[in-house]
C-alpha cells in the first residue's frame, strides 16, 4: 500500500514513521521549511516505545508518487485549507483519505468536497511534540489510530489498513460507529485544551479548584449538547466519563493547544471552540462556558510569533 503523509509533524511524522519504519511504502508531503529540515537530519523520533531515526521519503508535489493508496492527513486544522489542492489531486489519482486532526469540522469540509466514500473516520490518542530541533518527542504509552467508514467501504481494503497500523505496533481500533469515537474525543479534547488554556496550566490545577472543576464540567456539558443536537448517539452518562477520564490522567498533563499558546503559535481555536459557538447559533444553544473560554483565548489565537 502506498501511504502519503501530509504533515511531518508530531502526530503525521509519528504515525507515518512507525509505519515507514515497519517497511511500509510511505511518503511525506510536506512545506519547503519542514523539507529542508528532514533532508538535514533526517526524521527523529524519541519514544517511550523505543528511539529510532530513518531518512524519509520526501516529496513536495502529489504528482511525485505514482498511484496513493491512503492519505494520512496529520495537519494541524488552520493548514487544511491551503493543503486542499494537494489533497485534492491525491483523490483524483485514486487516494482515500484518513484524517487525524482534532475537532470534527474537517470532517464536513472533506466530505463536501470530495463525498463520503473518498472519507474515512479518524482520530488518534497520542502526547508528542516537536522540539526545536523539528525532532518528534513522544511521552506516554497512547499511540492509538481509532478509524473506520462513513459510508460503505471496501471491507478488504480496510482490514489492510488496520493490519497495517497494527504490524506497526500502533494501538488500532476499527469501528463502524467511528462518528461517535470522533465526538467522544472532541468533547474530551476540547474541554482538556479549553481549560488548560484558559489557566495556563496542566489539568490537575483546574481540577484541584472546587469553582474551576464546576466550570469544566459545565464546558463538558455545553458541548455534549451539541452532540445531543448533531444527533450523534453519545451514552447519557457522557458528561461523567468525560469528567472522570480527566481525573485519572496524569495532573501534569496538558493539551496541544496549551503548548501552542505557550510557545507563541497560532492555535486550533476557531476550529474547535469557534466551531462549537457555530453549532450553538445553528441550534440556538446557550454556551456561555464555551464563550468564555473562546473569548479569553481569542487574542493569542493567530500566536505572537
Amino acid at each position: 500500500m502506498n501511504v502519503v503523509v501530509i504533515g511531518a509533524g508530531a502526530v503525521g511524522g509519528y504515525f507515518g514513521g512507525k509505519l515507514a519504519k515497519n517497511g511500509e511504502s510511505v511518503y511525506f508531503l510536506v512545506r519547503s521549511q519542514r523539507y529542508e529540515q528532514l533532508k538535514q537530519r533526517g526524521m527523529n523520533i524519541k519514544s517511550i516505545h523505543g528511539d529510532f531515526s530513518f531518512e524519509p521519503n520526501l516529496i513536495r508535489e502529489p504528482e511525485e508518487i505514482a498511484n496513493p493508496d491512503l492519505v494520512i492527513i496529520g495537519l494541524k486544522n488552520y493548514h487544511l485549507e491551503g493543503a486542499m489542492p494537494q489533497i485534492e489531486k491525491l483523490v483524483v489519482q485514486g487516494a482515500k483519505l484518513l484524517p487525524l486532526l482534532n475537532g470534527v469540522e474537517h470532517l464536513d469540509v472533506l466530505i463536501e468536497k470530495f463525498g463520503r466514500e473518498k472519507v474515512l473516520g479518524g482520530l488518534c490518542y497520542i502526547e508528542s511534540t516537536l522540539n526545536d530541533k523539528g525532532d518528534i518527542i513522544q511521552k506516554s504509552p497512547i499511540q492509538e489510530i481509532i478509524f473506520g467508514p462513513l459510508t460503505a467501504q471496501d471491507s478488504a481494503f480496510l482490514k489492510k489498513i488496520e493490519k497495517m497500523l497494527m504490524d506497526a505496533e500502533l494501538q488500532v481500533t476499527y469501528t463502524d460507529d467511528i462518528l461517535e469515537e470522533v465526538w467522544k474525543k472532541f468533547i474530551f479534547i476540547t474541554s482538556l485544551s479549553g481549560i488548560t488554556s484558559a489557566v495556563r496550566a496542566p489539568i490537575g490545577v483546574a481540577l484541584d479548584d472546587e469553582v474551576t472543576q464546576k466550570f469544566l464540567r459545565s464546558l463538558i456539558t455545553e458541548v455534549y449538547e451539541i452532540s445531543r443536537a448533531r444527533k450523534i448517539g453519545l451514552p447519557d452518562d457522557t458528561v461523567d466519563a468525560v469528567l472522570e477520564k480527566l481525573k485519572m490522567i496524569s495532573p501534569e498533563l496538558t493539551s496541544s493547544m496549551h503548548r501552542d499558546l505557550q510557545k507563541g503559535l497560532p492555535m486550533e481555536l476557531d476550529s474547535m471552540h469557534g466551531y462549537l459557538l457555530e453549532q450553538g447559533e445553528k441550534y440556538q444553544i446557550n454556551l456561555p462556558c464555551l464563550r468564555a473560554v473562546y473569548a479569553l483565548l481569542h487574542p493569542y489565537k493567530n500566536g505572537q510569533n
